[in-house]
């Protein structure tokens, strides 16, 4: 059995297939069309694989902070496959996945935006809470972790959240539309 990953938070798209054994991950850059190129790999990663749907036991899906559209596409695809198979979907922010495939006990994930910054810093290996700045200055000193994923440890960390119902899946969006404010 299988979980499967979905990361579409930026420029790049990332698909994987884990099993205690083995893991499978296809990557590909996609800067505006996360629609064109996330279900063909889902299915490529699929078939290469020799797994079905009905082998894919969860899901893992980053929701954010990342780009509007590429975090509802890649959200869409995992809720409609998770409620379409009756399996559960699991959900871990960009900056929890930076931080936990870092590893560091003390370390501070930090996505910046056209206005600001949000940070989430890990300290003594406990995380904090998300927090959107306008100044990073504070943590000039501190161990900032690359905006790389360690797909692996992600999903483990992932999967000792609590489910998420397909229906109440949410994206934490980079920036709120001007209606929402």
């Amino acid at each position: 059995m299988f979980t499967l990953f979905i990361d579409t938070h930026g420029e790049n798209i990332v698909v994987a297939l884990c099993s205690q054994d083995d893991l499978f991950v296809k990557e590909q850059k996609s800067e505006f069309s996360h629609a064109v190129y996330l279900a063909p790999m889902i299915r490529d990663i699929l078939k290469t694989n020799g797994v079905t749907f009905k082998d894919i036991k969860d899901i893992v899906a980053v929701n954010g902070p990342g780009s509007f559209t590429g975090l509802r596409i890649g959200l869409s695809e995992a809720k409609t496959i998770a409620y379409s198979l009756d399996i559960p979907i699991y959900l871990v922010s960009t900056l929890d996945a930076y931080l936990v495939s870092d590893g560091s006990l003390d370390a501070v994930s930090i996505l910046c935006d056209n206005k600001g910054y949000y940070v989430k810093e890990c300290i003594h290996g406990k995380m904090g809470s998300e927090v959107y700045l306008n100044d990073i200055s504070d943590y000039n000193n501190k161990h900032v972790v690359l905006e790389k994923l360690d797909v692996r440890k992600v999903i483990l960390y992932a999967l000792k959240s609590e489910r998420v119902n397909p229906h109440l899946v949410r994206a934490n969006y980079v920036k709120n539309i001007e209606v929402l404010k």
